[in-house]
Order: C-alpha cells, then sequence, then structure tokens
C-alpha cells in the first residue's frame, strides 16, 4: 500500500470557498496517495497558552501511528516549493505523513516534542507572514498537491 498523507486540523474550513478549495485540494491529492483529513475540536480553554497546549496534544492523538509529522509553525524550517517537493518525497517515503494545522494560536513546541515521542517531527512554515488559518491549510494542501504532482511528472506542477 502506498504511503498515507494525513492532515490534522483544529476545526475545519468554514463552508463555502475555504471549504470548496480544501475538499477540491484533497480530491487531488488522493488521486496520487491515500489521503485524509481529520478534525479536533477547538479548546475551550480561556488562555491562549492552555489552548495551544490542549489542541496539540488533541492533534498529536490523531496522528496515525508511525506516521511521519509535520506541524506548522511559523518558527519552523521555510522551504521554497523545489525543496518541499524533495521534502515530501522523503517523508512520505516511511510510514505515512501527518501534517497538522494549529488553531489561531498555533501549535505548542512542548506538547508536541512530548506527545510525539520517539516520532520524527519536523516544524514546516508557510512564509514570514501571519495567514488565517483556513488560508494556511489550502496553502498547505495546495503545495502538497504541487509536491506529489511534481514527483509524477503531472502537468499541474509546471504552472
Amino acid at each position: 500500500m502506498a504511503a498515507r498523507v494525513t492532515v490534522v486540523t483544529v476545526g475545519r474550513p468554514a463552508a463555502g470557498p475555504w471549504r470548496a478549495l480544501a475538499e477540491d485540494y484533497g480530491a487531488r491529492i488522493a488521486s496520487f496517495v491515500p489521503f485524509s483529513r481529520r478534525v479536533v475540536r477547538p479548546s475551550r480553554a480561556r488562555g491562549a497558552p492552555a489552548r495551544r497546549r490542549e489542541e496539540t496534544r488533541a492533534l498529536i492523538d490523531a496522528v496515525p501511528a508511525r506516521a511521519r509529522i509535520v506541524a506548522l509553525d511559523a518558527g519552523g524550517r521555510p522551504f521554497d516549493t523545489p525543496a518541499f517537493g524533495r521534502a515530501v518525497a522523503s517523508w512520505i517515503a516511511g510510514d505515512g505523513l501527518a501534517f497538522l494545522v494549529g488553531g489561531p494560536d498555533g501549535i505548542d513546541g512542548d506538547s508536541l516534542a512530548e506527545a510525539a515521542g520517539a516520532r520524527p517531527v519536523d516544524r514546516l512554515a508557510l512564509g514570514p507572514m501571519t495567514l488565517s488559518h483556513d488560508l494556511a491549510l489550502i496553502v498547505l494542501l495546495e503545495q502538497v498537491y504541487r509536491a506529489l504532482a511534481g514527483a509524477r511528472n503531472h502537468p499541474y506542477a509546471r504552472h
């Protein structure tokens, strides 16, 4: 079986164009590899640090066993498109790949490291600008699709 790609998010995109785009790119990714989206509930904790911890633990709990974890994090490693394509090819070669998209407060690094245990964890920055939660998800899905398309010499990767 081909390696699986899972995207785990805090909440789901609002109905309308955001959700339609997420579903479209999810279907495109699924044309190349098994793909799933998992959603965890936003935390109701009062403070941002507590919300980050609670949501990060929920995100990790939703990751398939043995999958490599790549967390979207403003402090993570930025990639250009070709480098991201190579990284996805490397990451997906193992027991699956899980991208984590935190809520508006982000991901708690300490909870991520603790909850991930021995699994490899990478941190990915989409860029230096702040993106809305829904837009970050769309950018991630589009870039994953572009990386998979490029690996198969699909014409999408060239435009």
